[in-house]
């Protein structure tokens, strides 16, 4: 009987553990989708979609999205999103964004982004990603450079 239930411990500890595996960090992918809401001279609403894929074997929720969006390494705009997005095993997932931009940081950059003709965007923050109810923070970090396509 003491052999029974040590037995039936260990395999419990055994599951525990193995079910437990180390979470790879999601990988960027692009921005997509790119486009204006409302466009205004002080604010203009943007939205987007970052795409991420997701290494992992087993399926993630991301919740309370906090970041920070730059044009050229200049600051202008924040977005808080307290959406829970879904995120399926080893599979690419958007996740939208829409937030209001400081058209006054974009100004400053015209100049540079036209002679350029490329502009570089970058998110930097934090949210939320877990599964069974357990949500671990992880750092928003992404990168990528945009074409200009105006003349």
């Amino acid at each position: 009987m003491k052999h029974t239930r040590l037995l039936i411990v260990v395999l419990a500890a055994w599951a525990s553990m193995s079910s437990c595996e180390k979470m790879k960090d999601l990988e960027f992918i692009n921005v997509a989708n790119f486009g204006l809401d409302n466009l205004g001279f002080t604010k203009s609403v943007v939205r987007m979609s970052i795409a991420y894929y997701n290494p992992n074997g087993f399926n993630l929720k991301l919740k309370e999205a906090d970041f920070d969006l730059f044009l050229n390494d200049v600051k202008v705009g924040h977005s808080s999103q307290d959406t829970l997005i879904y995120i399926p095993a080893k599979d690419t997932f958007y996740f939208p964004v829409k937030m209001e931009v400081d058209m006054s940081n974009v100004f400053k950059n015209a100049l540079t982004a036209l002679v350029s003709k490329e502009v570089t965007i970058k998110a930097s923050g934090k949210c939320k990603v877990g599964k069974g109810g357990v949500f671990l923070p992880f750092p928003i970090k992404c990168e990528t450079k945009q074409q200009l396509g105006l003349f």
